[in-house]
């Protein structure tokens, strides 16, 4: 049951706090109920007990709810928080906290962090404070009420002591941008599980600029195929993939795992301990690098009851441990070891976080089922209420940084780099969903598996260049030409015989949900994938995976791949969870013609030069990883991962499954880095010849405004960063990504003289508004009508069924009646007046004359 107001809100906000006759600052005995009322959010993120007992849940795909006490005990219903003034427009909520001033903190997963006060909500965006659209996690400091942010952009620190901020990412220390969690310990200082790059600390009287680190092996084998420890306890980390840190009051730091759980008492003394799945993915691993281990009993106290730990919350002497499917166990402190084992109503879901009152009762909070009962305590406990001022002060908004400084800063580092890597990671992109058309694959373009069985939607800038071969493999005495691009999809080796990459087509059309790729071909939004058949392997087995080859010319590009959950809320297929790994093969012949649909087969069939290919394809795994990043809960919003790469040749990206349901991805998507002056507008691609007409999303079609010479002047040196080599590290990326918000935030200052400015920076800087998408949603329509101008396959419902606008006449129809001065735009839906003759009589008329003009050639 749940409360939803829709009236008297002035009212209702000064009762709130007095319900039960409850004055702020009274002890009193709070009852606990033996279940908690049903959570209207079912697929909870985050939860809190605040301080004045409330219990708070976030999550996907419903508001934020509250239960509050009442009158000496627990309302009966959740009140949902979207009653007050201010609530965020999404739907999707990562996590929440409590801060020491009592207002409410709750991350989104698309446009920053929302801010409760009692009485409103506030937004906090790259707009105004954050460097990041997508928050991870928040952490309050017990020592000096600090506030930290992890967010896709890096972490930002609010301090209530000066009413500041602080942004920190790869530029001031950090090991990647996106923590999956972060903390404060009892002397106030910092810490940071990284979704991808083991962990960090930074004391507070450093002010968070100096951080010391802890990383585990990436491999533990020569070639590269064994991602965890072999050993079931050890010293150090057992991964490096984080998905959880807490900082309890003995200050013992616990780090959960995609490999067990991390525990230590400081930075530099670390041990681990295994789930009982570890023996399993000892021989689940590819190859020679397998090793058959005895999988452990049950009784054994010393082993996790899974290697994926996904919460972890101290309480006394106990140390709750969440599973992704193996429920939860309760840990001794003491001794580290397990004393208890909770299955029930757990079976296979994510524990995502742990509710535990004053009395002693404890939830679990649950990806999909809500809230599952732990513990019973002694159903009641005493709560005092802290004295708080009728009205909270928001916090003031960041102030903006000078792009100048920045710019001096990247500089600065510019001149300090060194040859660096051919490709690093760029940074996430949560805010732009399925409409890519102008600001990812400007140079080419690939939509996975919407012309299925074994078709993308392809689509490529003006003509590119192509190359001659002397001789092609396998073809003596033949000589052809290869495209300076190419884009293809493989299934990982780890595979079954006769299995290979999977083109899989979820919906054909869909409707209103902007995270599915849109497709020029058919101006509709279809929901495809290609699909690693991870779904019949086993969840130990460490593939098949997905292997992503990109080549590119010489020059400095982008590469983008996207990712999206559709059926993220059902049971098995909300286990998506990858990291993405980028190599550079040193090779500098095309692959091309090995590595195609028909080689993917083959690896399958392992025929003769199947398993040729996979031996090639086992000397790619030996390749420095020269990039990483992850992927995890794109559910609710689609991700695209950036990486620059500083020079051309053929990149490997690695989808690898890390014990998921299944691997999937969505697009793959390039853009060549040009010098402005080359970057005129009959340079802006058109994809497929003529496809669309020269008509794409551009900035300057947001607010019908054209780029003048001072707009220009703002814009080359920016783009001159972007495809200046000595400015891509990953350092100098996230100083990239502040520069070009710092100008946006200067320019939307001054949006009534410089409404052009504002619309680019934007645009770079990937900030998707309503406006936006408006744009673009006017934009495509209008291309897809002037296609219709130029194709008349594109006018015929029985050639494009899905798409937009179109009439049911056959080709052969359509081309008779362009002939015959037929004007075909009557027949659509959407047409103004009714036609003259009705669909079955201008058929019957079309017939007719079709038959006439046959005669007559007859004659």
């Amino acid at each position: 049951m749940l409360i939803k107001f829709k009236h008297f809100i002035g009212t209702l906000v000064l009762v709130f706090p007095l319900l039960g006759g409850w004055s702020a600052g009274e002890v009193k005995s709070v009852q606990v109920p033996d279940q908690l009322p049903e959570c209207p959010v079912r697929f909870i993120r985050g939860t809190l007990v605040a301080g004045d007992g409330a219990i708070w849940a976030v999550g996907e795909k419903e508001s934020i709810y509250r239960l509050q006490v009442g009158d000496g005990a627990y309302e009966k219903s959740w009140l949902n928080m979207d009653y007050y003034s201010g609530f965020p427009k999404g739907k999707n909520f990562t996590c929440v906290a409590e801060d020491g001033q009592g207002r409410i903190w709750a991350g989104t997963d698309d446009s920053g962090v929302a801010v409760f006060n009692g009485r409103e909500w506030k937004m906090y965006d790259r707009g105004n404070a954050l460097n990041g659209e997508h928050v991870y996690a928040l952490a309050v400091s017990p020592v000096s009420g600090e506030v930290a942010v992890a967010t896709s952009g890096g972490v930002s620190i609010y301090d209530p002591g000066n009413d500041s901020w602080k942004a920190l990412d790869r530029s001031t220390g950090l090991v990647e941008d996106q923590a999956a969690s972060a903390a404060f310990d009892s002397k106030g200082n910092l810490w940071l599980a990284y979704a991808c790059g083991g962990i960090s600390y930074s004391a507070r009287k450093s002010g968070y600029m100096q951080w010391k680190n802890v990383q585990a092996p990436w491999y533990w084998d020569v070639k590269q195929f064994a991602r965890q420890p072999y050993q079931p306890y050890g010293e150090g980390l057992p991964s490096n993939a984080c998905n959880v840190l807490a900082c309890t009051e003995k200050d013992q730091v616990l780090v959960g795992t995609c490999s067990g759980l991390a525990y230590s008492n400081g930075i530099s003394s670390w041990r681990y301990m295994r789930g009982r799945d570890y023996a399993r993915k000892n021989t689940g691993i590819y190859g020679a690098s397998a090793r058959k281990t005895a999988v452990p009993g049950e009784g054994n106290a010393k082993m996790l009851s899974e290697d994926f730990v996904s919460s972890v919350l101290r309480n006394g002497t106990d140390i709750f441990i969440g599973y992704r499917t193996a429920g939860v166990d309760v840990l001794d402190a003491g001794t580290m070891t397990v004393r208890q084992r909770i299955r029930k109503g757990l079976e296979n879901v994510d524990v995502s976080s742990f509710v535990v009152l004053g009395d002693g009762s404890a939830w679990a909070s649950t990806y999909g089922r809500g809230f599952i009962g732990l513990k019973k305590g002694s159903l009641s406990y005493q709560l005092d209420r802290k004295q708080q001022d009728n009205e909270i002060a928001f916090p003031s908004p960041g102030r903006k940084e000078d792009p100048g400084a920045v710019l001096k800063r990247l500089e600065k580092l510019g001149a300090d780099a060194h040859a660096g890597k051919s490709i690093v990671f760029r940074g996430e992109d949560w805010s732009t969903k399925g409409d890519w058309c102008g600001k990812y694959g400007v140079t080419r373009a690939t939509l996975c598996a919407t012309n299925a069985p074994m078709g993308n939607s392809e689509f490529e800038a003006k003509t590119v260049s192509y190359r001659t071969l002397s001789s092609v493999p396998d073809m003596p005495g033949y000589q052809g030409a290869l495209s300076s691009y190419w884009i293809q999809g493989l299934m990982g080796l780890n595979r079954n015989k006769g299995d290979a990459l999977r083109w899989w087509v979820e919906s054909i059309k869909v409707e209103g949900n902007r995270n599915v790729l849109f497709d020029p071909t058919d101006s509709i939004r279809t929901e495809a994938e290609w699909d690693d058949h991870g779904e019949v392997y086993p969840s130990f087995v460490d593939g098949p995976g997905i292997w992503v080859i990109v080549e590119v010319p010489e020059g400095v590009h982008e590469i983008a791949l996207y990712f999206y959950n559709p059926n993220g809320y059902l049971q098995n297929e909300s286990r998506r969870d990858y990291i993405v790994e980028a190599r550079r093969h040193p090779s500098t012949s095309s692959m091309v013609l090995q590595f195609n649909n028909r080689g993917d087969i083959e690896i399958g069939e392992k025929t003769k030069n199947g398993n040729a290919l996979a031996a090639a394809m086992e000397q790619w795994q030996a390749l420095p990883v020269e990039a990483r990043t992850r992927v995890s809960r794109f559910a609710g919003s689609g991700v695209y991962k950036r990486f620059m790469c500083r020079k051309g040749g053929i990149y490997l990206f690695h989808v690898c499954r890390n014990g998921s349901f299944n691997t999937i991805l969505n697009g793959v998507f390039v853009n060549e880095k040009i010098p402005w002056e080359v970057r005129l507008p009959e340079e802006l691609p058109y994809y497929v010849d003529g496809q669309l007409a020269g008509i794409i999303p551009t900035p300057e079609r947001v607010g019908a405004s054209t780029l003048g010479e001072k707009e220009k002047a703002v814009c080359k040196p920016l783009y001159e960063l972007q495809y200046t080599r000595k400015y891509l590290t990953p350092a100098a990326c996230s100083l990239q990504n502040r520069y070009i918000l710092a100008l946006w935030r200067q320019a939307t200052e001054k949006r009534a003289e410089d409404g052009c400015l504002a619309d680019i920076l934007q645009w770079e800087a990937r900030v998707t508004d309503e406006r936006v998408q408006a744009s673009f949603d006017e934009t495509m329509k209008r291309s897809w009508d002037q296609s219709q101008i130029y194709y008349i396959g594109n006018r015929s419902r029985d050639f494009m069924p899905h798409a937009p606008g179109t009439v049911p006449f056959s080709l052969r129809e359509l081309r008779l009646m362009a002939k015959l001065h037929i004007d075909w735009r009557q027949y659509r839906d959407d047409a103004k007046t009714p036609p003259e003759k009705s669909v079955q009589e201008m058929k019957e008329f079309l017939k007719k004359e079709l038959l006439k003009q046959q005669t007559n050639k007859q004659r």
